[in-house]
């Protein structure tokens, strides 16, 4: 089934549109707007996202305006959406399932989302405006292994229908950028949490099924407003957004057993190093001095000339004493892909060869979206603005 494209917010699925650009007198058609794509960590329910996307449009609305002011040029438009992960649908009306959605099916459940979405914006564009559409994709905890794969796969799509001078539509579309939030991308079975759930694991063969019903129990003998009091206590009182998305995931039939299984198959397959430099943002000085010409639209629209896609930047935002992140994991990435460590945000060179790393020294915890919403928006629209503006 299409995706909608009139802005919408329902449990499953939110879809949101920043201001159009105003009409100018320029014969150019005004840029398609760009295209941001989130995909959420464990458990994989959008709604626990939506207050951060309310105050992401509303500052990138704000920097973009301004930012046209200055430039004297047309402000970007933004297009920020998100689904659910498989599996974690709550208005799902199937019936309870013999399959539950490990990691890869996450993945490939992600692709077919993404290409879907962005075939669907371009339907809605008068064919004499289209042009080539830009996306950038986001994504928090595991949501950022299931994104840097997704970025990979739609490369060697992209290299593949070029070689074979194939018109694929569903590869005709760059990825412009990507924005990691609290990154699990590699030995998540090191940090404090993932020991903790490996050693559950072996000692509880079937955790994921006891835990399970013990929820479908709780949930059916607790009337709702002792069950919200006991979300409230255990979750030492969030927001009421929160306690909504969470009850509902309580109750939905299959989303505990859901998530515990693919919190297990995530301690299995996110381990070593993956990726190859491209994917992780990294270009050598001669793919970046082959970029370096141009307007930023030919930057991010044109392949190499050796026919590869063009490189992304990658913003890699990191929790300080985050327990789904180990310290010496988070250091060993920063000192392998980035040229320095610091506290602040830390920019592989002004000729973009290396991702930028950031480690985060506000506090902010790893389940940012509970408390930390507004905050985080202001330091991701800053992120997002550098990837389309840089």
């Amino acid at each position: 089934m299409a995706p909608s494209m009139q802005p919408h917010v329902t449990p499953d699925s939110f879809f949101h549109t920043t201001s159009p650009p105003r009409p100018t007198l320029s014969t150019n058609p005004p840029p398609a707007p760009i295209i941001i794509y989130f995909i959420s960590g464990n458990p994989g329910l959008i709604s626990y996202y939506y207050p951060f996307f309310t105050f992401l449009s509303d500052k990138l609305q704000s920097l973009s305006s301004s930012s046209s002011s200055e430039q004297k040029k047309d402000h970007h438009q933004f297009y920020i959406h998100g689904h659910s992960l498989a599996g974690f649908e709550v208005q799902s009306p199937s019936p309870l399932p013999t399959h539950y959605h490990n990691v890869e099916d996450q993945i490939q459940f992600i692709q077919h989302k993404l290409d879907s979405f962005v075939q669907a914006t371009t339907t809605t564009q008068p064919s004499s405006t289209v042009r080539r559409p830009r996306v950038i994709i986001m994504g928090h905890s595991v949501g950022t292994y299931i994104a840097m794969e997704v970025i990979r796969r739609h490369r060697e799509r992209q290299s593949s229908a070029h070689a074979n001078t194939t018109n694929n539509t569903t590869t005709d579309f760059d990825i412009i950028g990507g924005v990691m939030l609290f990154p699990t991308v590699m030995d998540i079975a090191s940090s404090p949490s993932g020991k903790k759930l490996t050693t559950l694991l072996s000692l509880i063969p079937h955790l994921a099924l006891i835990v399970s019903i013990f929820a479908r129990i709780l949930t059916t003998l607790l009337p709702d407003f002792a069950l919200r009091a006991l979300i409230r206590l255990f979750m030492a009182d969030p927001p009421s957004q929160a306690v909504d998305t969470t009850c509902a995931f309580l109750k939905s039939k299959r989303g505990v057993r859901q998530a515990l299984h693919m919190a297990a198959d995530e301690m299995r397959t996110i381990t070593t190093d993956k990726w190859s430099d491209d994917v992780w943002g990294i270009a050598s000085s001669s793919s970046s001095s082959s970029s370096s010409g141009g307007n930023a639209d030919d930057k991010v629209n044109n392949d190499d000339n050796d026919g590869s896609p063009s490189r992304s930047r990658m913003f890699f935002y990191f929790g300080r004493n985050d327990h789904w992140v180990a310290e010496k994991t988070r250091e060993e990435i920063i000192q392998a892909k980035a040229t320095a460590k610091s506290s602040s945000m830390v920019d592989g060179g002004k000729g973009g060869t290396s991702p930028t790393m950031v480690v985060c020294e506000d506090g902010l915890p790893h389940a940012f979206c509970l408390r930390h919403s507004e905050v985080t928006a202001g330091k991701v629209a800053g992120m997002v603005m550098d990837i389309v503006d840089g």
